[in-house]
């Protein structure tokens, strides 16, 4: 078994080759990235279009037939909301038009969302590379993070003309399903109605509901748990034990690390608030005014339950508990603490010496104790001002108020101490057992909240690296200090965590991909049914079924349409957000350093090696590399929709509007099928297109989870693993957010509109 000199070697060594590695940043953003992207169906959206295009051509190929020749009649006392005529078959080629236009409006908002991205990424690039010369950050920081947000900004615009087009073209759709059955129905059909027009509604956007207070809420929480964090830096500053240089970077990291969940969870916040319509009335069809209620046997309506729509991301429940933010920024403290009070090195007593060390006097704070209990103090403080009345932060005050009870009562034993020869109080005596007992079973609380805050999806498990000139560190110390114990605790816990973050990724993204097939065997079930659909007497019954699939599509089109506008709307109140509490305040200290001719004002100021400035520093290089994940993710949907766009998307919507060529000649019938022929081989082409881009993705997806599982599993390969009690806590920590997946990925299936809206026949 290794000793604890040979882990903390391993552990160091790892941590170096990491933090020193020149695409250092690539990795954490692949990191983040890898988490991220089993939430947004970017094979879904792709999978959908030539499905959705076919049924584009059904339209053009059922308004030819004598059936389409049917007069809609509009609710009573009002017009239609949305269908431009009267005549089915006039509606049904519009029908075909409004797709066309919302193709033609995808190519370009995804062109331009991918080409700005790209844009974005290098920005991003020049702002981490700014941020290190204080000359350049003065000059360039600002203008760089304008660009950031003009680019969000552009963004936002086109995903936001792309929502419109397809939500009119679905609204479209769905008015005429509902005038046809008006025309001739069964009570199937009609509830039936009822259940595409909520499904419709829950799709749309409000963008009439003010977000301005939501986000300034938002604003001001984030700048106070900001705040806690330059608080806590400054008040480690003054108590951070002489000669701990070794565990500064774990102190420092912690505090960014909080500051690394704190945007993540903003980010969540962001994307789940921008929410659909809410609460559509039980029962009744809300689009087109046409009201569909199923009657009971007395003729009253019945109260049928609207489901509620799928959270747009997979985060757990209260995401953004400020206690997910606070735990990380403890973790090196209850680690100490645990050192000490666990007496590894004192065959099961508290460990006093340990507790005593570091200090320059027997009444000085600056030892081991009085760092943890200052620190604790100061904490509870802080985490008061911002904790909610629910769990985590119940949990969390619980955490930090035994565990500074402990702390306290080792400390004034410290304080009565008045020589190395002093009496402690004995291990088997009950103060002793007491504290043992009241802090273990916290801890292993601390370890499962730890973990979960850890495995958020857009949380890199393994830290931040700091930006700073520090020095490489070394093990040059002996392995028994309680700064080398404590970092050799937090080590192998994350080492563990991020094992089982990486692998929970990747089940995730199996689990994700593996309802695209079944996606892909519904698309395959409805494009069969439109091929059968050549004859030239196409049925009103018919038609309804064509439109019911139409509207089925584009539910699902709209939908990943809609986490797009969802994610850049977040990334304008991020990006203000790092701009309001991470550059202004940074270029504040940069002025400072650019008038003393290179000076940091802060250079005393300082924890370890790594001072204000570098702390600063490292907040914002967080920033910008979360915001570049994000970016990253939906870059790449855009440049895969691009490139299927051009090879096969606008090829299929050229040969939809062959269709609706009107062909006067004898032949026309025979015309006409050789043309949907066509468009049904397209469709198979094309989706054999799809399947070949979404493999290729896959792959080089699954290659980087691979590569990054196999070098976490080498190093752990060659540590001591924690305890039994720490693998169950931080296993039930991950379970949190990997249940919170599994249920997400479940409910986005189950309510997948081409898995719903079953026809049946009376």
């Amino acid at each position: 078994m290794p000793s604890d000199e040979q882990d903390l070697n391993v552990v160091i060594d790892a941590q170096n080759k990491r933090d020193l590695a020149p695409n250092v940043s690539s990795q954490v953003i692949d990191e983040m990235k890898s988490s991220l992207i089993f939430q947004f169906d970017w094979a879904a959206l792709l999978q959908a279009a030539p499905t959705a295009i076919s049924c584009m051509g059904a339209c053009f190929v059922a308004s030819s037939s004598p059936n389409a020749v049917v007069h809609l009649e509009p609710p009573k006392d009002k017009g239609f909301d949305y269908l431009k005529y009267t005549s089915l078959q006039a509606n049904l080629v519009e029908c075909g038009n409004m797709g066309r236009m919302a193709f033609i409006a995808a190519e370009k908002g995804m062109g331009t969302i991918q080409y700005t991205s790209k844009v974005i990424n290098g920005k991003i690039n020049d702002i981490v590379a700014t941020i290190g010369e204080p000359v350049s950050a003065k000059k360039m920081l600002r203008p760089q993070l304008d660009t950031l947000k003009q680019g969000s900004a552009t963004c936002l615009k086109e995903a936001m003309a792309m929502d419109k087009a397809f939500e009119d073209w679905l609204l479209y759709v769905c008015e005429m399903h509902a005038a046809c059955v008006q025309q001739e129905n069964t009570t199937r059909e009609a509830i039936l109605s009822n259940e595409i027009c909520v499904a419709a509604e829950q799709s749309r956007l409000d963008y009439q509901k003010s977000t301005v207070e939501e986000a300034e809420k938002a604003f001001k929480l984030m700048g106070k748990q900001v705040e806690t964090a330059s608080e806590a830096f400054k008040k480690a500053s003054d108590e951070f034990p002489t000669g701990w240089d070794i565990l500064g970077q774990q102190v420092v990291g912690d505090l960014v690390g909080a500051i690394t969940n704190l945007g993540n969870s903003f980010a969540h916040a962001f994307i789940d608030n921008l929410n659909p319509i809410a609460k559509v009335q039980a029962g009744a069809s809300i689009v087109g005014g046409f009201l569909h209620p199923p009657k009971k046997d007395d003729g009253s309506t019945p109260e049928v339950p609207v489901p509620d729509p799928v959270a747009p991301t997979a985060a757990p429940p209260n995401a953004t508990d400020p206690a997910y933010v606070e735990i990380v920024r403890l973790d090196h403290l209850l680690a100490i603490l645990h050192v000490i009070v666990s007496g590894k090195n004192t065959d099961g007593n508290i460990d006093w010496e340990q507790a005593r060390s570091g200090g320059t006097g027997v009444d000085s704070k600056k030892n081991s104790i009085g760092y943890v209990t200052a620190m604790l103090e100061d904490a509870k403080t802080r985490f008061s001002e911002v904790a909610t009345a629910a769990d985590p932060s119940q949990t969390l005050s619980s955490i930090i108020d035994v565990s500074l009870q402990v702390a306290n009562g080792i400390n004034d034993q410290v304080k009565q101490s008045g020589s190395m020869s002093s009496e402690w109080p004995a291990k088997d005596s009950e103060i002793v057992k007491k504290w043992k007992a009241d802090f273990a079973a916290q801890y292993q609380k601390a370890h499962t909240l730890l973990a979960t805050a850890k495995t958020i999806p857009g949380v890199t498990t393994n830290g931040i690296p700091l930006m700073a000139d520090s020095p490489e560190r070394s093990a040059n110390i002996t392995a028994k200090s309680a700064q080398a114990q404590a970092l050799l605790e937090t080590a192998k816990n994350r080492l563990t965590t991020t094992q089982q973050m990486l692998t929970t990724a990747q089940d995730n993204y199996i689990k994700s991909t593996d309802m695209l097939l079944e996606q892909k065997n519904k698309l395959g079930e409805i494009q069969a049914k439109l091929t059968k659909l050549t004859k030239e007497n196409v049925s009103l019954a018919e038609i309804k079924r064509v439109l019911i699939e139409c509207i089925k599509l584009i539910i699902n089109l709209k939908e990943q349409v809609t986490n797009l506008v969802r994610f850049f709307k977040s990334m304008e109140s991020l990006v203000e957000m790092c701009i309001r509490f991470h550059v202004d305040p940074f270029l504040e200290t940069v002025k400072l350093i650019v008038a003393a001719d290179g000076t940091d004002p802060y250079k005393d100021l300082k924890i370890g090696d790594y001072t204000y400035t570098d702390f600063q520093r490292s907040q914002l290089y967080s920033a910008a590399v979360t915001m570049r994940a994000y970016f990253g993710v939906f870059g790449d949907i855009a440049k895969m929709w691009v490139q299927l766009s051009t090879d096969s998307i606008m090829p299929g919507v050229n040969m939809c509007d062959e269709l609706s060529n009107t062909v006067d000649a004898e032949d026309a019938s025979a015309q006409l099928k050789k043309k949907i022929a066509v468009l049904n081989k397209w469709a198979l082409d094309a989706v054999d297109r799809v399947q070949e881009l979404a493999q290729g993705k896959q792959r080089e997806i699954m290659d980087g989870m691979d590569s990054r599982i196999q070098e976490v599993a080498q190093t752990t390969a060659q540590i001591t693993p924690p305890p039994e009690s720490t693998l169950k806590a931080i296993t039930d920590g991950t379970d949190v957010t990997k249940q919170a997946a599994e249920t997400h990925i479940t409910e986005k299936s189950e309510s997948n509109p081409l898995n719903r809206f079953a026809i049946t026949d009376d």
